[in-house]
């Protein structure tokens, strides 16, 4: 039996301006195929928990699911497991991206609920979405709303040309986390000592699973972690070429790469 351990967005999930309209089904039906081959798959992904219901849905059968980049896990026995951070380096950095007037948007979850700052400049403006937060920033409701609370992941929405420049900066505030990036626009930050590699040791471990067994595939940074990991590595061929060249075969889509391994 062998194991994928696979990316959704740019990965399972195809970029939107693939010629392959039906790229997302045959995806999806090849997934199958390796599941009926009697092989299992794992979801390893940026979202999180709360678009699980949706991703099983989807595939036809409850995976695995490695979510925030690592900062939550999801057994199919139905055991969760988070790894967290405190609210206020979110509202830290909501302040960070404002005081230096950055063109980006900080998000985070919290109480299931999706928060933006509202001082956002991209990816979006004048949101109306729940916003629990900090002073600056538009309260729905106040009471609910703890310093002390805790998150799993920050995403910062920010143009290609100063993702690296801002991750950089952030790097330089000191504070005890870690940052990848999980799209050309989009650095996630995560706890300390969190990433896809890190949950998928974990499950290894959990359940006695060899090494040798993993078939990674994604398209990302936050990849990079399953690709050192793996046995073999597949990276999607619109990623960035340092992305690429941490991957053992290069494949234009998820069902390529399954049908090279059922061949």
């Amino acid at each position: 039996m062998k194991i994928i351990i696979c990316d959704l967005d740019g990965t399972l999930y195809p970029k939107k301006n693939l010629s392959n309209k039906n790229q997302l089904q045959d995806n999806i039906g090849a997934v199958r195929k390796w599941k009926d081959a009697g092989n299992e798959f794992v979801v390893a992904t940026a979202r999180g928990m709360h678009h699980y219901e949706e991703l099983v849905e989807k595939l036809g059968f409850k995976p695995n699911f490695i979510g925030s980049n690592g900062a939550e896990v999801i057994y199919t026995s139905g055991e969760v497991v988070l790894k967290q951070m405190p609210i206020q380096i979110y509202i830290d950095l909501c302040r960070f991206i404002e005081d230096n007037d950055y063109n980006a948007s900080v998000a985070t979850g919290l109480n299931d609920e999706w928060v933006w700052n509202t001082k956002d400049k991209y990816p979006i403006k004048d949101a109306e979405i729940y916003i629990p937060s900090w002073d600056y920033i538009k309260l729905y409701d106040k009471d609910i709303i703890n310093s002390e609370d805790k998150i799993e992941r920050i995403q910062i929405f920010v143009p290609k040309e100063i993702r690296d420049e801002l991750k950089d900066e952030i790097l330089k505030l000191g504070y005890p986390v870690s940052i990848t990036c999980s799209d050309d626009d989009l650095i996630d930050i995560g706890p300390l000592n969190c990433s896809k590699g890190i949950s998928i040791e974990e499950i290894c471990h959990k359940y006695n699973i060899s090494k040798k067994d993993i078939i990674a595939m994604g398209d990302s940074h936050n990849d990079i972690s399953m690709f050192k990991l793996a046995d073999r590595s597949y990276c999607i061929d619109h990623a960035e070429e340092e992305v690429k060249r941490k991957a053992n075969y290069i494949v234009s889509s998820v069902a390529e790469a399954i049908d090279k391994e059922l061949s």
